[in-house]
């Protein structure tokens, strides 16, 4: 019972930390590219990523021979129809003709009757009874043969050739025998409709195992992988997830050599299992909220392992180096840890007003672990920190000798000018590859899948609605306002348009018209040496065609996708042209190029960014001088920070590092760290009156800079491009606030205060 009064508050911690582990480990990771850009571009992002490379399932097989190729594409298709992977196709007769012919009833506008007309003229007819008698002495002559009987005035042409006008001014897809292939045919894709969402990762780690066995199964030189979204979902999952392991092996070991370094006692340990404490419960309840959370969110808990744990080491080394009774000791530096806690919280609850999903997933993750971490630190653990001897307290004085003033004055030029140099030149990549890490092998796939699809100069223009109906009729008004049409429209059209097709084409195939084009066929054929009864099966077909349009072009082709608000979208290619561009309206239609999404990505990134800065600068400077009541030292607090980011930018274009956007999320937490350090300072400073320095040992800054540096800076080790980019400005900022709260910020005190 004593045992449990002493260690209950700890014991509670211990249990609310296993159920946040047990509820992660029933969680979801969830890895969308969504959640990485804002609102204001979000559906343009959402539409770019239903482009055939992301929301088809694109399966590629490469071969050294044509036939080769063909025969593991067909054998492959039918393994994962079997094994439950992708929506199967409608299977292709032998004979496509009769299966194009039967979809033109369907499509028999306005311009294809026209185009009829001219098809079935005396002359026209002619001449493609000559054509198919030079052909039939070709090596295409049995192809020819079946082609004549089944489509004599070569009707299939005129939907054909809008097949091969998809992505006309782009780049034509190649289509053969039911794959896109290269010109040589040893690179064939084929596009599937999978039956998992991209984001289901479970999905995609068993079809990464299905690829595996079935690529055990094939010859040397054969071979097979897919991309696509559920292959974007399998890379970044996989790489976080490695992340995670290498980022916390390095943070343990960093943070081990900064317990050797200042601690060296087995109750300090303490102050570094108080992350263990704090991160799984704030995860599991972020997860709670979110629904899911992101491998970043996880990532950033290096983050809040290194500020978390500022707390204790505060309180750790104001218990170790004063003769103050603990209670009091704890109850002095509290001010000062809830000015910590408040600068460094609301940097985080500036995040919550960006509208990218990620910050707020941070923000929500860092604000409860932050208030855990110090509620654990301020109300458990001091009991637990053992008061020095006076042996104890003479060994643990360090102090550093500060900038003298005109050196710090110079130095603080330097940097600013070295800032102000470094954001002229600072290099931002807007390229949404670098939100989707994924290895060098999916880079080389990618770039092979690439080959085959048209090319990233071209442009996407959706056309949307509610259902799959109102999208293929808004994609005809579309259509109609381009002199040359939308090709997808000529191929796929709405019900009420085929059935206005359908009657169009009854009507044109009189009884009338019917008996005169018998009598002009059987008057070629006997011109040519034909049998006038070889042509039974086109007027066989052509008596039942009316009815109905029975083949569908999506059985090569889907252009309609599903977008996750609700909306169905019919995907064109078009040129990268401003006749396109103008069908956009946002409600109706929307028109996207890569150039012009990485444009708005980011301008729409830097207005979340100097909102979100500008917040967090309005937030913590009213946070500080309520704190301080006095100009000089809230602006004297402010000093690590500026001079601190300018160390950053300045290093980030000196060494050429291309900035990714999530770079930008380190700028709100650079303003509450350096503050922190800053804050810390000028106390130390204002205590020297009441003899209470001892309170604040330069030990303690040093400890707690390092170790956040531990948590944060190991992050440069990370694989994936966002964890990284915070890594490395972590890295390079954070030290320079805490040279700069070393080095120069108690020469500026002394002078000014």
């Amino acid at each position: 019972m004593n045992f449990l009064r002493r260690h209950g508050k700890l014991l509670a911690c211990v249990c609310l930390m296993l159920l946040g582990i047990l509820g992660l480990c029933r969680g979801t990771l969830e890895e969308n590219i969504l959640a990485l850009v804002p609102n204001k571009i979000k559906q343009q992002v959402a539409l770019f990523e239903h482009s055939a490379l992301s929301q088809k399932l694109i399966v590629i097989t490469l071969a050294s021979s044509k036939e080769q190729a063909q025969e593991t594409a067909r054998a492959l298709q039918n393994a994962l129809a079997n094994a439950g992977f992708i929506v199967p196709k409608k299977p292709l007769a032998e004979d496509v003709v009769s299966d194009v012919l039967s979809a033109l009833p369907g499509l028999f506008s306005p311009k294809i009757e026209q185009e009829t007309e001219q098809k079935i003229s005396p002359q026209a007819v002619a001449d493609q009874f000559a054509k198919y008698y030079e052909e039939l002495f070709s090596f295409q002559s049995i192809f020819t043969t079946q082609k004549m009987t089944q489509d004599p005035f070569n009707l299939t042409e005129l939907l054909f050739k809008r097949w091969g006008t998809i992505g006309q001014g782009v780049q034509a897809l190649n289509y053969t025998d039911g794959f896109l292939s290269n010109n040589r045919g040893t690179i064939l894709a084929g596009l599937y409709d999978a039956k998992s969402a991209v984001s289901d990762i479970k999905a995609a780690q068993r079809l990464q195992q299905f690829f595996t066995e079935f690529q055990s199964s094939l010859p040397q030189r054969v071979r097979t992988f897919f991309v696509g979204g559920l292959r974007y979902t399998l890379e970044n999952v996989t790489l976080i997830k490695r992340d995670l392991t290498t980022v916390t092996l390095a943070g343990l070991i960093c943070l081990a050599a900064v317990f050797v370094c200042f601690f060296r006692t087995r109750r300090a340990l303490l102050v570094y299992l108080l992350p263990l404490l704090v991160l799984p419960p704030a995860a599991w309840i972020t997860q709670l909220i979110f629904g899911h959370i992101s491998g970043i969110t996880l990532g950033f808990g290096s983050v809040v392992v290194g500020l978390s744990v500022d707390y204790a080491i505060y309180i750790y080394f104001a218990l170790q180096q004063t003769k103050i009774e603990a209670g009091a000791a704890v109850s002095k530096i509290t001010g000062h840890l809830w000015c910590n806690f408040l600068t460094s919280g609301l940097c985080f609850v500036a995040l919550l007003f960006s509208s990218i999903e990620v910050f707020k997933q941070i923000a929500v993750f860092a604000l409860l672990a932050l208030g855990l971490a110090f509620f654990i630190a301020v109300h458990i653990l001091p009991p637990y920190f053992k008061m020095p001897t006076s042996a104890e307290l003479k060994t643990a004085r360090m102090e550093i000798k500060p900038l003298p003033f005109k050196g710090a004055v110079w130095a603080s030029i330097l940097l600013l000018v070295f800032g102000i140099w470094g954001i002229q030149h600072l290099a931002l990549s807007s390229n949404l590859d670098d939100l989707n890490s994924t290895s060098p092998a999916f880079a080389k796939d990618k770039q092979i899948a690439e080959e085959l699809f048209p090319s990233a100069q071209g442009a996407l223009l959706f056309a949307l609605g509610k259902t799959q109906e109102e999208a293929l009729a808004h994609n005809e008004q579309l259509s109609s306002q381009v002199p040359a049409g939308l090709p997808i429209s000529a191929l796929f059209a709405s019900a009420h348009t085929q059935a206005q097709n359908l009657k169009r084409w009854a009507a044109f195939w009189t009884p009338q018209r019917q008996h005169e084009m018998q009598v002009l066929l059987e008057t070629q054929a006997q011109e040519k040496g034909f049998n006038p009864q070889a042509f039974t099966p086109f007027w066989t077909w052509l008596q039942a065609s009316s009815a109905n349009s029975n083949f569908d072009f999506s059985a090569w082709y889907n252009p309609m996708v599903k977008i996750s608000n609700g909306l169905y979208g019919v995907v064109n290619i078009v040129p990268n042209e401003p006749i396109y561009a103008r069908l956009s309206d946002g409600v109706r239609a929307v028109f996207i190029s890569a150039s012009a999404l990485q444009t708005s990505l980011v301008q729409s990134v830097k207005k979340e960014a100097t909102w979100v800065v500008c917040l967090a600068l309005l937030l913590n400077g009213a946070a500080v001088w309520f704190l301080f009541r006095n100009v000089k030292e809230t602006l004297l607090c402010f000093v690590p920070v500026v001079l601190g980011s300018c160390f950053l930018f300045g290093c980030l274009a000196l060494c050429k590092v291309q900035v990714n956007l999530f770079g930008l999320i380190f700028l709100p937490l650079l303003i509450g760290l350096g503050l922190d350090y800053a804050i810390f300072q000028l106390l130390k400073y204002r205590s020297q009156q009441e003899e209470l320095t001892q309170l604040y040992p330069t030990r303690a800054l040093l400890a707690a800079g390092l170790s956040t540096l531990a948590g944060f800076g190991v992050l440069i080790l990370a694989k994936h491009a966002v964890l990284f980019m915070m890594g490395i400005c972590a890295l390079v900022g954070i030290g320079g606030t805490v040279l700069v709260s070393l080095f120069i910020l108690p020469a500026l005190w002394k002078r000014y205060v």
